[in-house]
């Protein structure tokens, strides 16, 4: 590939970055954010699912989410991602099926203090459409980042942030970029 390849691919790729990240619904941020409020105030925990990129955007939400947002005499917004356990994950592969790996570390852990965000560039992965499924089962909030179509995840989450892109890699930047900005959002908020 030519190097004037390269620069136009790079430029054609950030073009659409760019568009997809203005053209994107915005308003359903608010309602993530009050879910994030209410949980941590309730001490709570958000527990957070996906699978191959969706999984690291998973464990790096953890880190934005509870030491990024962290502010001393605030409250700590507690996440879990349930991709990170990889004995977890294989035991209940193994033993019951890859497609209730998250649904199964919910009947566990899940409370009513808590809430779910699950995260799918296509919103079919089962097994994060059976996570958010056994979670609305219990009352909790749910949420979805999705991208594409939206798939089953845009039909069942209660929130539903959808970016609307056929690119799983502009798909994955954006959904990282949103747990960006509200973390960001949230600690600006506590400094002042």
């Amino acid at each position: 590939m030519a190097s004037d390849d390269l620069d136009h691919f790079v430029a054609d790729y950030y073009r659409r970055f760019a568009e997809a990240l203005l053209a994107f619904d915005k308003g359903p941020m608010r309602d993530v954010l009050a879910v994030f409020d209410r949980v941590t105030e309730a001490g709570g925990t958000v527990f957070v699912a996906g699978n191959g990129g969706s999984a690291a955007i998973a464990d790096h939400t953890v880190c934005d989410c509870s030491k990024g947002t962290h502010v001393d005499g605030h409250p700590p917004f507690r996440t879990i991602s349930l991709a990170s356990n990889v004995a977890m994950l294989t035991a209940l592969g193994n033993d019951i099926s890859y497609d209730a790996v998250f649904s199964e570390q919910l009947k566990y852990y899940l409370t009513d203090k808590d809430a779910l965000l699950v995260v799918s560039s296509s919103g079919n992965s089962p097994n994060v459409v059976n996570a958010c499924a056994y979670a609305n089962e219990k009352g909790v909030p749910t949420i979805a980042f999705v991208g594409f179509k939206g798939g089953k995840l845009k039909e069942i989450a209660q929130t539903v942030v959808h970016v609307d892109v056929e690119n799983y890699g502009i798909v994955e930047d954006a959904h990282q970029s949103l747990i960006h900005c509200l973390t960001q959002y949230m600690k600006a908020r506590k400094t002042g």
